[in-house]
């Protein structure tokens, strides 16, 4: 259930992990081959490990770098999923854990390149871990965060399911959001003409507080939007996306999340594939 930590109490907290969310991403970074979209440093989440959990990198043993929100805890997993190193960042700086990581690498006979472990270059949200800062103690607003995106897994799992399956859910490590991409058309040469993205921010820039937002492509005129119901609303400044933010998920029964979350995606998904037919 959410709401133990009012949304606009997240703020610190969710600085914080996306800036460590980059040193799981590290290893994507370093041992990926990069992909066109960039997607080789994002991350997934982890049911069992209740954490953002990076690509295997076979140059580095099959290993994955994962960071558990609730805990604010590093740590590293081997191909059987195992735990095999870990480092609690309450009390590190991001370059010391930057180090650790590193280290343990070498450790485990993992061969760095030149340089060594590479840094994500993403221009992020600004937040004292990193002007060198260290890392505060994880408290009720990491755990919080922890079931937003926990229940962020489930809810967007279901509505983002097509003809062919499950869609793949991706952390990003710039914008820290949780999401995927259904294609609605495609042009002769194959390439995407439509679309609808789902997704769960855990807050940003447009929206300090959490929100899910379902986003047709390309971007509808604003005039034409269909209407949505009670609850979610459509952003228009700088992107185009239906909004059910923090507040008005958590304005009703707290039994009734999940559903209430169900069908904003349904209905946002609904008016946004209107609104793509209409262009």
């Amino acid at each position: 259930m959410l709401g133990t930590v009012a949304p606009a109490e997240l703020a610190d907290a969710r600085l914080q992990l996306h800036h460590a969310a980059q040193l799981a991403a590290a290893l994507g970074s370093t041992f990926l081959e990069a992909r066109s979209d960039d997607s080789h440093p994002n991350l997934g989440w982890d049911a069992e490990l209740a954490a953002f959990v990076g690509h295997a990198a076979p140059a580095a043993n099959g290993l994955r770098a994962a960071l558990r929100p609730a805990r604010l805890e590093l740590f590293l997993v081997d191909v059987d999923a195992k735990r095999v190193d870990s480092l609690a960042l309450a009390g590190m700086s991001l370059a010391s854990a930057h180090e650790w990581l590193g280290q343990v690498l070498g450790r485990l006979d993992v061969v760095l390149p030149a340089g060594g472990l590479r840094r994500t270059d993403y221009e992020i949200p600004d937040h004292p871990v990193a002007q060198g800062a260290e890392f505060s103690a994880p408290g009720a607003a990491h755990e919080e965060l922890a079931r937003w995106f926990a229940d962020g897994q489930i809810a967007l799992s279901s509505a983002a399911t097509t003809a062919e399956g499950e869609l793949d859910l991706r952390i990003w490590p710039h914008h820290f959001d949780l999401g995927t991409l259904i294609p609605i058309a495609t042009n002769q040469d194959g390439s995407l003409a439509q679309s609808i993205g789902f997704g769960l921010s855990p807050g940003d820039d447009s929206y300090p507080e959490p929100y899910y937002y379902v986003s047709p492509w390309p971007y509808p005129d604003a005039a034409t939007l269909p209407t949505l119901p009670a609850g979610g609303r459509w952003h228009t400044t700088g992107f185009t996306s239906a909004i059910l933010g923090a507040e008005d998920l958590l304005a009703g029964p707290p039994d009734g999340q999940e559903q209430r979350v169900r069908a904003f995606l349904e209905a946002a998904a609904a008016a946004s594939r209107r609104a793509l037919s209409a262009e």
